[in-house]
């Protein structure tokens, strides 16, 4: 008689497949002194059979209707009753190298394998609830077993912070939240030849991702989905609890766009202007429609001149639907430019862009200043030796813990792609050191520009670029 072979582990370390060979050839051994003649081997490596992943080999096993199935353990080729069902559908004897034959083609054969297979399943669940519950009672001591993410480095029974690896991670969650892209986060890094977890490889959006999101930078352990675990207070954290529900909500954002590969943006209001040309209709209330089209950055135009000469004309923004929209590029940045970091350097600027409280968050950034102001001080007190460097310290340490839970609370009422530095005072400073991806995700949170029409030749006129705040 014909039979196949399954063969299955749950988990290889090693990707050698030893697991599964050392059960083939157990199972042909079987098969040999049975008289059975094998037709076929099926083999799920590395795959659990309770996790609720599909096992390929296994479903192509059912589809192919075989006559005889060989394992070398029932739990080998199912731990889940409802796996057993099908199976059974099969109405073909199951031979094990471990545990006999299983006949199911006989009642009394069904339900003995329908018993094993409950306690095979109730042993699994109760694996899994004693692994989290280990887990949950680990995360709560401090103790940790198993790999060291990224970020942190063993201690002993416990866990600190790899400096280095750390400022890598907040760097990335700083300009995250600012609203740089992920791909330019790793092109930057790869550039500087910053260490990535993979030792070696590069860095790339889907690594970088997965990297930020993980709750453990937060003390967090999860089990599906739910927090079932926080580390101690003075356990090691890269980032706050508060920062990993931000930038959770940011990166798993499904309006978030992604550029494709190899197309970042390189202009400031390409994709983000829109053409404020009337086309001669009326809305339902009576308004003119304008044009609406995306502006693009335009290569300038070589025209010829009435002396024969060629004349080389500069960038611009064009519409892309109508294209009888166009002005100057660079006029029209430094127009836009001007106008949002001058807004963001009033005094009243946090007030207009926040969230939630404007009392709370002026309250916050009040404390920011104070807290700035002491810094300056304590750093004069020590250069005029009134203070030696282990006051200086313990002076600095509680003042920098201050400003940063102050510093927590103006970001969490501010939108996600402005950063908390760039209101105030220095907002032009800190607008010229962000990315172009920055300075567009600020900008299209803040506001939306309109670029009108306007007659050939002449100068530039600023009345003809609306620049609107969103509420």
């Amino acid at each position: 008689m014909d039979a196949v072979i399954y063969t299955r582990i749950s988990l290889d370390r090693t990707g050698e497949g030893l697991g599964v060979a050392r059960q083939q050839q157990e199972c042909r051994v079987l098969a040999e002194r049975l008289g059975l003649t094998v037709t076929k081997v099926y083999s799920d490596n590395d795959i659990s059979a309770t996790n609720g992943k599909v096992r390929p080999e296994f479903e192509a096993m059912l589809k192919a209707k075989p006559t005889a199935v060989i394992a070398w353990h029932q739990d080998r080729l199912l731990r889940l009753t409802r796996d057993l069902e099908r199976v059974i559908a099969l109405n073909v004897p199951v031979y094990t190298v471990t545990a006999g034959t299983l006949d199911l083609t006989t009642p009394a054969g069904r339900a003995v394998a329908r018993t094993v297979a409950a306690w095979s399943q109730y042993e699994g669940e109760q694996k899994a609830t004693r692994q989290v519950a280990a887990n949950v009672q680990r995360a709560a001591s401090g103790v940790h077993q198993g790999r060291i993410g990224y970020g942190y480095r063993r201690a002993g029974a416990g866990l600190v912070l790899h400096d280095d690896e750390a400022a890598t991670i907040r760097e990335a969650v700083q300009r995250a939240l600012d609203g740089e892209s992920l791909r330019s986060v790793c092109k930057d890094f790869n550039t500087r030849g910053v260490p990535t977890p993979g030792h070696g490889s590069l860095w790339n959006t889907t690594t970088l991702k997965q990297l930020l999101v993980r709750a453990s930078l937060a003390g967090l352990t999860v089990h599906r989905g739910q927090v079932v675990g926080r580390a101690p207070a003075d356990a090691p954290r890269v980032i706050d609890e508060d920062t990993h529900e931000r930038l959770k909500a940011v990166l798993t954002d499904p309006a978030r766009r992604t550029a494709p590969p190899g197309r970042q943006p390189k202009y400031l209001l390409s994709g983000i202007a829109r053409c404020g040309r009337p086309t001669g209709a009326l809305d339902d209330a009576g308004e003119p429609l304008l044009c609406d089209g995306v502006m693009v950055r335009g290569v300038g135009r070589t025209t010829r001149q009435a002396n024969g000469r060629t004349k080389k004309q500069p960038s611009s923004y064009v519409c892309s639907e109508c294209y009888r929209v166009r002005r100057k590029q660079s006029n029209v940045d430094d127009l836009v430019e001007g106008i949002v970091v001058g807004r963001l350097q009033m005094p009243d600027a946090a007030r207009l862009l926040s969230q939630g409280d404007p009392a709370a968050l002026q309250a916050a950034r009040d404390t920011l200043g104070l807290i700035d102001a002491r810094l300056a001080d304590a750093a004069d007190i020590f250069a005029a030796g009134s203070i030696d460097a282990a006051q200086l310290v313990r002076i600095t340490e509680g003042l920098r813990a201050d400003r940063a839970q102050a510093a927590a609370a103006v970001d969490a009422a501010l939108p996600a792609a402005v950063p908390a530095e760039l209101i105030g005072a220095n907002a032009r400073q800190v607008w010229d050191g962000l990315s172009m991806d920055s300075k567009r995700a600020v900008l299209d949170t803040l506001v939306s520009v309109v670029i009108l029409p306007t007659g050939s030749g002449g100068t530039f006129d600023p009345d003809t670029v609306r620049v609107i705040w969103r509420s």
